[in-house]
């Protein structure tokens, strides 16, 4: 993300399945009446929806690639690409392009020229040799230390001095291993060295590259001073959405911005950024439920690459050079795979006449095809444990189908009926009655809704309760539905409590917006929204005891809990004094 989204905006995203067959109204019928649409001769879809209450409107960009679009050895571009649409065009951003290009395109070639290198030397290899030269720095005299001060490239030529040229000078137990530091056609500690050199040049450079940058991020100025509100973008396995609302007066001035940044992007500071989506990567590492939600995702999809993070594998981040992401850009960022949903006080025939004024010119391409390879049926349960010092959590999925499946619409009805409001299953038994839980069970489906996903149900124990308690609460609902047909009242609050909530969400531009953008992204077409509705208030019991038998099985089913580390454990006994 360029800026940290509030949790609230990321439960959006992963629960996006459920809502969008939930957005079903201003009434229903009237959302076929409001929505406007145009389609270019490039493919670029754009919808509208005039609302006049007040001088403001949201527009979001939404483009159908994410993770899920990315070769091996390059994942995380999506998300990577995400920030890097941040960094400014061929003029914006910058206060000379024509003289900032050619140092940037001698940054590439010797980012290249590293990684090259990396590659050759081995993982193990470069983190063995990394740890060597920390230690010499940690040696270096303290007034050695202070003169070079933050100066990471000064502070690299020291160490370069006291880097050992003689390979008989590192330490010996190195030598006792074979082809440890060289072989019959590298020697490996000789090309870590020009590793190093050349960091000092591409430092040397971006340096040089700076006197021409005048902002880190020039769109987000150019729409802070004009009042812009959720300034921001997202990725998910399907799609990669920027998103902004902005008063009325603006419109023209979002059209020319983001017409520029999608045909004339410029990806400057490309490798500090690499470093900034590396830390991001880390603090994920660091957020136990982020921990435990990936590893159940990871574990789950073994075929479909929804099982891979969205942010990247580290040692892909770390190895992405400005070219690899250039070819993603060319390959995806088409107006053929991309919608564009405003909402707010807009004229309609004036956004159409604005599209084709600055998106005309933008080109169509041959966007890849969607994703074909599924997952295949499970054989089995699967578990995995987690460590993470932090207290137990367990996260339960199970593959389901997406819509327009059938058999998605009960799965939403479920969804309904076990966890939204106090009125449902897993807040008033497992924990109300029970008292198993620190907060409500609660689920959601995931990791995105263009392929078959997970219907996923998670619980925090609350002390002195264990996780096989709660998990065994849990289980027991889910046999509830197999073996007695919810009520008919039960279900008719359920669908009420979507009409209320449809209600409410389509009084807000924001709303709206992402509900036109998410049936964009997961069927092609907005219309779903309205055909979802229809189907889902159609769900009988019948209908949700049938599909919960078909899918709440033990074979289908994956699950994850957080425990601590042994040493974490021992120390909690040692403190409290072991068992009395």
């Amino acid at each position: 993300m360029v800026r940290p989204i509030l949790r609230t905006v990321v439960i959006i995203v992963l629960c996006l399945a459920n809502i969008q067959s939930a957005f079903g109204a201003f009434a229903v019928p009237q959302l076929e009446d409001r929505v406007r649409e145009m389609k270019l001769d490039n493919g670029l879809q754009v919808v509208v929806v005039e609302r006049h209450a007040a001088p403001v409107f949201f527009v979001l960009s939404t483009f159908r690639v994410g993770s899920c679009q990315e070769q091996p050895n390059r994942s995380g571009l999506s998300h990577f690409l995400e920030h890097m649409l941040f960094k400014g065009t061929e003029t914006i951003g910058t206060s000379n392009y024509r003289k900032e290009k050619p140092i940037m395109d001698q940054i590439e070639r010797i980012a290249a020229e590293m990684r090259d290198l990396q590659i050759t030397i081995e993982p193990w290899r470069y983190e063995l040799f990394d740890q060597y030269v920390a230690k010499l720095k940690s040696e270096l005299p303290p007034e050695v230390r202070e003169k070079v001060g933050g100066d990471e490239a000064g502070g690299l030529r020291v160490v370069l001095e006291q880097m050992p040229s003689d390979l008989e000078q590192l330490p010996e137990e190195w030598h006792a291993t074979p082809w440890m530091l060289a072989d019959q056609q590298h020697d490996y500690w000789k090309l870590y060295r020009k590793t190093i050199e050349l960091r000092v040049r591409l430092i040397d450079l971006m340096k040089e590259q700076k006197q021409y940058v005048t902002e880190s991020e020039p769109i987000n100025t150019i729409y802070d001073v004009r009042g812009a509100k959720m300034l921001n973008a997202f990725t998910t396995p399907d799609q990669t959405t920027y998103m902004v609302g902005l008063p009325s007066n603006c419109l023209e001035l979002w059209m020319f911005i983001e017409s520029d940044r999608y045909q004339h992007p410029v990806f400057r500071e490309f490798y500090a950024e690499r470093n900034v989506i590396l830390e991001e990567l880390k603090d994920g590492e660091n957020e136990p439920w982020s921990v435990l939600y990936e590893a159940l995702n990871q574990t789950a999809f073994q075929a479909h690459p929804y099982g891979r993070p969205v942010i990247g594998w580290a040692g892909d981040v770390e190895t992405t050079l400005r070219t690899d992401m250039e070819g993603h850009f060319k390959e995806y960022y088409a107006p053929n795979n991309c919608q564009i949903a405003i909402v707010g006080d807009v004229d309609t025939d004036v956004v159409f006449d604005l599209v084709k004024r600055y998106f005309s010119s933008w080109k169509a391409s041959e966007v890849a095809e969607k994703v074909t390879v599924y997952e295949p049926e499970q054989n089995g349960e699967r578990r995995v444990y987690a460590e993470f010092d932090a207290e137990p959590q367990i996260m339960i999925g199970y593959h389901v189908p997406v819509s327009p499946h059938p058999d998605r619409y009960a799965l939403t009805m479920i969804d309904q009926v076990l966890s939204m409001g106090r009125t449902s299953r897993f807040y008033k038994s497992v924990f109300m009655e029970q008292g198993l839980t620190a907060s409500a069970p609660y689920t959601f489906t995931s990791p995105a809704d263009r392929y078959p996903n997970l219907f996923m149900i998670g619980a925090a124990p609350k002390a002195p309760h264990a996780v096989d308690e709660v998990e065994t609460a849990l289980l027991a609902e889910l046999e509830k539905l197999k073996n007695e047909p919810v009520t008919e009242h039960e279900l008719e609050m359920a669908r009420n409590r979507f009409r209320v909530w449809q209600l409410e969400r389509f009084r807000s531009n924001q709303w709206l917006a992402f509900s036109l953008a998410g049936s964009y992204v997961n069927q092609g077409d907005w219309h779903s929204i309205t055909q979802d509705y229809e189907r889902l208030m159609e769900v009988t019991p019948d209908d949700i005891q049938r599909v919960a038998k078909k899918y709440f099985t033990t074979r289908n089913r994956t699950v994850a809990t957080l425990v601590k580390p042994e040493n974490a454990e021992t120390t909690v006994e040692a403190e409290t004094g072991g068992d009395q």
